[in-house]
């Protein structure tokens, strides 16, 4: 719906103080994603929190008329003005709050973390891949809302395939991701490309028919053999050029306590598996024929970690086939064959003690 005169007055006047933080504060009211959080005398807006970056704009020397209420609904509207040293913001919630900030400067602070220990599991089947795909869904959007200087060359050589319609099929939440990425022939060459190196001449071929020919058939045909035990290969050249771009970054860095309370609980993953016999170092562990990943849920750095609850989930892997070298088979057995077994253990206290003796 077009916006009224008012709303573009309001938006100019976000737009009109020239800096580009109030483009991005703009880009907020607009996306109707607005919220904060008072730390002493400053304010902070969340602009784009997620799993490879936390980016956000924090209003310096702030005071306060009337109240933020973080649970109204309707539309958030907001005008900002220069008044000798200081800014004023209103900002109007539903048709009932206004309140005002006043502010002397505003500033954006980033920091680009680790990413590929993530896992999010709410999609039960294919999980290897749809973790894949969150990972870089993830670099995408950081690229997308925030820019080029936030990727390194490895995450800027991976995202197109978010460009490519049977990648993303396999998403990580229960609802189709067509509707936010485009199909590109640039996602299509890059996974042509990605199933040459990983010597899948067949599948590469599959892939150049697409492009040419992009049918709900062969979208089909591709998606059936990146979930067959042919796909192993294509994945594992995926993972490992995503875990390379994860790694350059450094890991979210919370307070000794809680830093603490994070060891220790990989600690006693680690001496849980190693006492039944797995070899391995955190997070990849290995006995026999079962590989066990561990992946986790993290809280971001500022506004949330004091109440997210950090956790440990194991993604399991049966394959009848003893890999000849450590990690050959990862996440082998979520793929679809004969001998194969791949699931998520996702309460450790209630389920890993009944799976250690059954690996016994």
């Amino acid at each position: 719906m077009p916006a009224t005169g008012k709303q573009n007055d309001r938006r100019q006047t976000i737009t009109a103080m020239g800096k580009e933080e109030f483009g991005m504060l703009e880009e907020i009211f607009r996306q109707q994603v607005f919220e904060m959080y008072e730390n002493e005398d400053e304010i902070l807006i969340p602009y784009m929190m997620n799993d490879a970056i936390e980016c956000y704009l924090v209003l310096k020397d702030c005071r306060m008329t009337g109240r933020y209420l973080p649970e109204m609904s309707g539309k958030t509207e907001a005008a900002v003005r220069q008044e000798k040293e200081e800014y004023c913001m209103v900002v109007r919630q539903g048709i009932e709050n206004v309140f005002t900030i006043w502010f002397r400067a505003i500033e954006k602070v980033q920091h680009c973390y680790q990413y590929h220990r993530i896992g999010h599991f709410w999609v039960k089947g294919q999980e290897q891949w749809r973790q894949l795909v969150y990972m870089i869904g993830t670099v995408y959007d950081k690229y997308r809302y925030i820019g080029k200087e936030v990727c390194n060359e490895q995450e800027l050589s991976l995202i197109s395939l978010m460009e490519f319609a049977p990648f993303r099929y396999f998403s990580p939440i229960r609802e189709s991701l067509d509707q936010d990425y485009p199909d590109t022939m640039q996602g299509a060459m890059r996974m042509e490309e990605l199933a040459i190196e990983a010597k899948d001449p067949g599948f590469a071929k599959l892939v150049r028919q697409y492009q040419r020919w992009p049918s709900a058939f062969l979208k089909r045909q591709i998606i059936k053999k990146m979930e067959k035990p042919s796909g192993e290969r294509l994945y594992r050249v995926i993972w490992e050029k995503t875990a390379e771009a994860s790694g350059t970054y450094p890991d979210r860095e919370y307070d000794a306590s809680y830093c603490e309370k994070m060891k220790k609980e990989r600690e006693r993953l680690e001496e849980r598996l190693k006492a039944k016999g797995f070899s391995g170092v955190y997070p990849d562990y290995q006995k026999g024929t079962v590989w066990i990943h561990a992946a986790e849920e993290h809280p971001f750095t500022l506004m949330e970690w004091e109440e997210f609850q950090y956790r440990i989930q194991l993604m399991v892997s049966e394959y009848r086939a003893l890999p000849d070298s450590f990690g050959e088979w990862r996440n082998g057995g979520f793929f679809k064959g004969k001998g194969r077994n791949g699931y998520i253990v996702k309460d450790l206290e209630e389920h890993l003690d009944a799976l250690l003796e059954k690996w016994k």
